[in-house]
Formats: C-alpha cells, structure tokens, sequence
C-alpha cells in the first residue's frame, strides 16, 4: 500500500496536471465520499477508461504484458486509464485507511465512480472527452454513467460482453438467484477470492468443465494463463451490489435500485457511438443480453460475435474477451478500430483523426 501512495496521489478535486503526469496510481474521492483508483499507462494520444466487471478489479484488462489491453493500447499511442471501481482492487480503502463502508449498488458506480473517473481523466490530459471499454458490469456502468448525464463526455462506448437485459429462461439466471437469495442478504461482502482460488485448482481435476465452460472457453486458454487469471482478477462484492443484481434478475430488467430508470429506455437519447462484442460461446452472459443495447442506442452501434462464424480461432466465452490468447489479435483490434473512428474533442475543437505513432 505505501508504494501505490508513493507512486500516486489522492484527490478530491481533479489533480493539476503536472501532478496526473507523474501519477502511475491515483486514488480519487467521488461526490458521495467514496474512493476509486486509477491507474495509468500514460501516452500522448486520446485518453481511453478501462472499467472491469463484477468481482474483478483492473487487472482484467491488465493480466500480464502478453494479456493486457492497456499494455496494448498504449502501445499504438492511446493514453489508458484502468478503473478500480470502489471496494475493488486499489480500492478497497478510503483516503484515511478506512475499508470502504459495503451497501452501495450498481448504480452507484456509474452515477459517482464513472463520473469521479471521467472528470480527473479530462483534467488531466485535456480532453473534453474520454472513450470508455467495458468488460461484463463494466459496461452496464458506463450505460449508467451515458444515461444519467454522461453522455457529452464520451466519445465512444464497447461494451465487451455485458448485459443489456435478463431472461429467465437461461439457467445461470435460477443458479444467480438462488446463491443470492442464500446468502447474498446476509453477508456484507463475499470473498470472491477464496472462491476463484477453489476455482483455480479444481479446474484442474475432474469438475473442470463445470466451472471452466460457465466462465470461459478453455480452448482460448493456456494453463498457465487460466491459474494467473483466477487467482489475480478478483475482488469482494458487496452486498448491495449483490441485492441490486438479484432484484435486475428477478424483474428481468436492467434497472436503477428502486426500479424508477430502465436504464436501456434512457438511452434513447445517447448519441454516444456504441461498440458491442458478444462471446460467441459465453455462457454466463447470453449473446442476446448483450444484443440488447443495440436498440436501445440512440447513435451509431455495431454488433460484433466473436466467435468461429466470424472467422476467429474458437468462440469466446466471457472471461477469454479480455485474456484469451488470441485476444491480441482478434479482439483488440477491433476495440481499437472502434476508437480511432470515434476520436474524443479537445479544447473545444472538433474531434481530429488519431493518427497512431510509428510502431
């Protein structure tokens, strides 16, 4: 903990930018008194927000160099900033050493952690807009973040396996609702560590496919890189954050806490230009959940599946989005494509074509 605070800096107004410039990790203090993290692969292109997904932490999208999309972006000039959501990761103390007090929901990290994230990210590169890549909640966060005022501050959205709405049909959804009514009310937090360690070593023995198929395809996967993942990408989840998913999945509907914003309704009016990545072979997240959005977009939205009928090595399923092997090659630059079409304003000026430097 003293090397991230020697390596970053505490804010509760948006740093100077000399300050962000030497910052590697930054925690920041949101409007309702919380504390995300950010943690920054700093370049000189367009600013670009990393978010996880729930029970992650940044290093979904940060494993290691061979799996990293921030490593990867900001190789092609892209200045990358990784979120740490509150109770997540880097985030999992306040500014005075305090763990974060549990209860909040779903909406609030989009309403107060996206929001405290985008302004300390403009702040310090600059630019009137950031683009933003969701993995799973990551992205339900940033439609969230879009739908309750946002909007003008995104120049682009993907939305990398990440539920737009819910059904019952599917059976994740009885084995979500039953583990939550169980023991989701009782508990302040779940230690999704303790359980991705379980996971780590069983799947190695014969209940493999049971848990494998559930989050990822192990055919997009080196042994190896499946223990790394399991054991280095989790993070606790409240139980707040907990109730808030129980009643979406019970009301089959991607909703505020007290149920007043369908938040898919509210993006009627979102002209923000919306990138969505299906796991061809995801069996947490059905593909039509996340097909959900593209109607529901008031801009420019694009579907893509990956998977072998579009021409990619395997199916993915949810986890292998983001680590798969081949995520370099035939996710990645996709997601990059998405940006460079869609290029943040700055200064007041329209946005300009990103020209990435020479590799």
């Amino acid at each position: 903990m003293w090397l991230l605070l020697l390596l970053g800096c505490w804010d509760v107004e948006p740093a100077d930018r000399s300050q962000c410039e030497l910052a590697h990790t930054t925690r920041v203090l949101t409007e309702d008194g919380a504390t995300i993290a950010l943690h920054r692969h700093a370049a000189s292109g367009p600013p670009v927000v990393l978010v996880h997904g729930i029970s992650s932490n940044h290093t979904f999208w940060d494993l290691d160099p061979a799996h990293s999309l921030a490593a990867w972006l900001q190789a092609r000039g892209h200045d990358v900033w990784l979120l740490d959501l509150r109770g997540h990761g880097a985030a999992t103390v306040k500014k005075n050493g305090q763990p974060q007090l549990m209860g909040w929901r779903v909406d609030d990290y989009g309403r107060h952690d996206m929001k405290a994230a985008v302004n300390h990210v403009r702040a310090c590169t600059g630019y009137d807009q950031v683009a933003l890549v969701g993995h799973s909640m990551g992205g339900m966060v940033g439609a969230i973040y879009a739908a309750t005022g946002g909007a003008d501050s995104l120049s682009a959205m993907v939305l990398v396996g990440s539920p737009g709405t819910f059904t019952k049909g599917d059976p994740i959804l009885g084995l979500a609702q039953a583990g939550l009514a169980a023991g989701g009310f009782a508990l302040a937090s779940v230690d999704s560590a303790s359980f991705s360690a379980l996971a780590a070593d069983m799947s190695r023995g014969p209940l493999k496919l049971t848990i494998q198929e559930r989050l990822y395809n192990p055919k997009n996967f080196e042994p190896g890189t499946i223990d790394r993942m399991l054991r280095s990408i989790v993070s606790p989840m409240s139980r707040g954050e907990m109730r808030h998913f129980f009643r979406m999945l019970r009301d089959e509907r991607f909703q505020s806490w007290d149920g007043t914003i369908g938040y898919l309704d509210a993006l009627a009016d979102v002209k923000v230009p919306a990138y969505l990545i299906v796991g061809a072979g995801d069996r947490l997240v059905a593909p039509a959940w996340v097909e959900a959005y593209a109607p529901a977009f008031g801009g420019p939205v694009e579907v893509f599946h990956a998977g072998i009928a579009s021409g990619l090595g395997e199916d993915y399923g949810h986890l292998d989005l983001g680590l798969g092997e081949r995520a370099p090659t035939e996710i990645f630059p996709r997601i990059d494509a998405w940006l460079d079409r869609y290029p943040p304003a700055r200064d007041g000026q329209p946005p300009t074509p990103f020209v990435h430097p020479d590799p």
